[in-house]
């Protein structure tokens, strides 16, 4: 068989394919040319309806100021508010913005270590629902190499 046949054939078809996603809807040039990421921090914290947390002392976060490599930055976090059920791990500038969400029985204590991947330098937040109510604390850490975005930074 031809190989330029079949390299015509492939083309045409991943290009029809492609035409009818934009056609359809299902993916948008403009989102993909330029994405807000603002925008899906703020759609995530409307899907957990925490959309205004309130910034708290009484989550304490630690993390370091400068990580050496964003795939792995180790944090731990405490949170001293009452009736503490859930707790939240956020990165305002991963691609994905929800780290990680814990449900936290009414007998455990909300303290947890983790490592966690930055995809640069951001923002980690940890909130806390207590109470019906949502709390947060947040500290910037700089990423001076890698991620789970490398090229980002």
């Amino acid at each position: 068989m031809n190989q330029s046949r079949r390299a015509v054939l492939r083309g045409t078809l991943s290009t029809a394919a492609l035409s009818v996603a934009v056609v359809a809807g299902l993916l948008r040039p403009q989102s993909a040319l330029a994405f807000n990421r603002e925008s899906r921090l703020g759609k995530t914290l409307r899907a957990l309806q925490a959309s205004n947390p309130a910034m708290t002392d009484a989550i304490r976060l630690n993390a370091p100021n400068i990580a050496e490599n964003g795939a792995s930055v180790f944090i731990n976090f405490a949170c001293a508010l009452p009736d503490v059920d859930a707790l939240f791990v956020l990165v305002d500038k991963n691609p994905q913005p929800l780290v990680a969400a814990f449900h936290i029985a009414p007998e455990v204590v909300p303290a947890l270590e983790m490592r966690i991947k930055l995809s640069g330098t951001a923002q980690v937040w940890v909130i806390a629902r207590s109470a019906g109510q949502f709390f947060k604390t947040m500290k910037t850490v700089t990423v001076t190499a890698g991620g789970c975005g490398a090229g980002e930074n």
